[in-house]
C-alpha cells in the first residue's frame, strides 16, 4: 500500500467569528453592515469600490434552483450556479478563467458537487458560510479560506453569490504550483511500487497491489484538485 498520501485536514462551516484572516474578516463585517434584520444584502447595496482589498480573489456567481428546462445540469445536481465575474488571483488560483459557465461545466463531478452543495446551502438558508480546507502534499501545506456571501436581486430570493477565496499560504497561489506538487506525489508512489514489486521479486515472491492500483489518494482527497481545471463536467 503505498504511503505518499494527501492527508485532509477540512473544517466545514465554521463559524463566521472563527474568521481569522483580515481581509475576510472585514469583507464579511462590510456584507453584515447592509444586511436588515438577517436578511442578505441586495447585490446593489454592495459596491466594488468598498471592497478593493479582496477584489482579486472574490468572484460573483448568480444561482437559481433548476428546473426541468436545466438540460445543462445534471441529476440531482442541488443548483443552477453561473460565474458572472471572477479575480485575477482567483483566476490564477483556479488555472483558468470560468467566466459565463456553469460550476458543474467547469469542475469534475465530484468538485462541481461539494461546490453546488456549499452554494445551496447558502441559498437554503441565506446565510453566509465559511470554511477552511488544507492538505498536505508530501511536505507542503496547501488549501484555502473561502468565505460564501449570498445576495438578492430585488425579491427577497437569493440570487446572487459573492465568493471569496485565499490561498492559506501566500507562496501556493496557482495551479501550476498544485499540480506541481501532485506530480510530484504521483512521481513517489510510481517510484515506491517498482522498488516494492523489485524488493518481492527478489524474495521469491510475486508482488501483489494491496490498495487496488493506488485509488487510495483520490479517496483522501475528496475534492480531487479543486484548482484545476483539467477534468471538466462529468468525468472523474
Amino acid at each position: 500500500m503505498t504511503r505518499f498520501r494527501i492527508w485532509s485536514n477540512t473544517a466545514e462551516y465554521l463559524s463566521l467569528s472563527a474568521i481569522d484572516r483580515p481581509v475576510l474578516a472585514e469583507l464579511y463585517r462590510y456584507w453584515r453592515g447592509q444586511s436588515e434584520n438577517g436578511v442578505p444584502p441586495r447585490q446593489k447595496d454592495l459596491a466594488i469600490h468598498d471592497m478593493p482589498d479582496c477584489l482579486s480573489n472574490i468572484a460573483l456567481i448568480d444561482v437559481a434552483r433548476p428546473t426541468r428546462e436545466d438540460t445543462d445540469i445534471p441529476p440531482r445536481f442541488p443548483l443552477r450556479a453561473r460565474y458572472l465575474m471572477v479575480g485575477e488571483a482567483l483566476t490564477r488560483l483556479l488555472g483558468e478563467n470560468p467566466t459565463g459557465r456553469l460550476i458543474n461545466e467547469v469542475y469534475s463531478n465530484d468538485v462541481a458537487l461539494e461546490v453546488g452543495r456549499a452554494l445551496f446551502k447558502s441559498v437554503d438558508t441565506q446565510q453566509p458560510l465559511y470554511y477552511r480546507r488544507e492538505f498536505q502534499i508530501l511536505t507542503k501545506s496547501f488549501g484555502y479560506d473561502r468565505l460564501i456571501l449570498p445576495m438578492r436581486l430585488q425579491t427577497g430570493e437569493v440570487r446572487r453569490i459573492l465568493l471569496a477565496i485565499f490561498p492559506l499560504d501566500k507562496k501556493l497561489v496557482s495551479a501550476d504550483q498544485w499540480r506541481s506538487e501532485l506530480s510530484k506525489l504521483e512521481a513517489m508512489e510510481r517510484m515506491e511500487s517498482r522498488m516494492a514489486t523489485a524488493w518481492a521479486e527478489s524474495l521469491g515472491y510475486a508482488a501483489t497491489s494491496e490498495d487496488g492500483g493506488g485509488s487510495e489518494k483520490s479517496k483522501d482527497m475528496e475534492t480531487q484538485n479543486y484548482f484545476d481545471l483539467s477534468t471538466r463536467g462529468g468525468g472523474d
